[in-house]
């Protein structure tokens, strides 16, 4: 497997766009020496760009690219030898960037879900892009040209587009991130089994089910799915049945045993233990919050005050 180094970015917010660039170097060119307070993102069309950060050297040849971090040195540690065709994008990130290797990323890891209560996001999400990697230029190179054309021309009305472009390349970034050769036996595996409990985690729960439908013991698929999705099957299906009894306790006038019982949790003091212990409230204090936030009254609008 090519074992790629991914910047991993804590978001939200989303990194922010600064400004964005196209050239063709000729030979003799050599990027000069700074420490940026932004990211620089560079991407070679074709020829090769040699840059150095914090010592290390980086030959950015033709379809690769290369992210410089914020607030670490960098320069052209040789000139160019050929006409060298290069993008770059320069973003800001208020969050200093992690560093881990593409295969020690939990693609599959489960993430807390927001409700109609949440007065912030998660702080649970993650981006991440190539540090230095080969890419497909023809999918990144279509964005990076409308960025272009709208950074030419520049006005109030398309400002806002070039942030969104932004987000569609660093997604496009990601997904390469993601991409690998080949999965791994024991994600493949983790996957299966998160497969085989989102269609079966209202029933009660079995390790010899699953133990028979994946053909492997279940210490085996407790440790892969630990390790690539982060929790234990029976973990997986307690945050399954508490995502659907959250949802049932704020939209419906169930009991606490009916809603325990559509869940697949037999026992609703069990349902109350669990619940209290993920949430820090029982699932009655849940739902009177529900209510009190559906109930309260609008903030008034400007316009009604005067």
């Amino acid at each position: 497997m090519n074992k790629v180094l991914c910047l991993e970015l804590a978001i939200p917010p989303l990194p922010q766009f600064v400004t964005v660039g196209y050239a063709v170097w000729s030979p003799g060119d050599q990027h000069f020496a700074r420490t940026f307070g932004v990211y620089d993102l560079l991407l070679v069309k074709r020829g090769t760009l040699y840059m150095e950060e914090s010592g290390q050297q980086y030959a950015v040849g033709p379809g690769k690219l290369l992210v410089l971090e914020a607030g670490l040195p960098h320069n052209g540690y040789r000139p160019c030898t050929e006409p060298t065709e290069i993008y770059w994008v320069h973003f800001i990130h208020e969050l200093p960037a992690a560093k881990l290797r593409r295969e020690e990323i939990a693609w599959s890891s489960l993430l807390a879900k927001g409700t109609v209560e949440d007065e912030a996001p998660s702080a649970q999400q993650r981006l991440y892009i190539p540090k230095f990697a080969d890419v497909d230029t023809g999918v990144l190179e279509p964005v990076l040209l409308e960025m272009n054309g709208i950074h030419n021309r520049l006005n109030t009305e398309n400002a806002l587009r070039l942030h969104v472009l932004l987000a569609e390349l660093l997604a496009l970034l990601q997904a390469d991130c993601a991409r690998t050769a080949a999965p791994e036996p024991s994600l493949r595996l983790a996957q299966a089994a998160a497969a085989y409990l989102d269609r079966h985690w209202r029933e009660p729960f079995e390790l010899a089910e699953l133990e028979e439908e994946l053909h492997f013991q279940a210490d085996y698929i407790a440790r892969c799915m630990k390790r690539h999705i982060g929790t234990t099957p029976l973990q997986y299906v307690l945050h399954l049945r508490l995502e659907e009894a959250k949802k049932l306790l704020g939209g419906t006038v169930l009991g606490i045993a009916e809603i325990a019982e559509q869940v697949g949790i037999r026992d609703a003091n069990y349902m109350t233990r669990l619940f209290t212990a993920r949430l820090g409230l029982t699932p009655g204090a849940y739902r009177r919050l529900r209510q009190r936030n559906a109930a309260a009254p609008a903030p008034a609008r400007a316009e009604d005050r005067e």
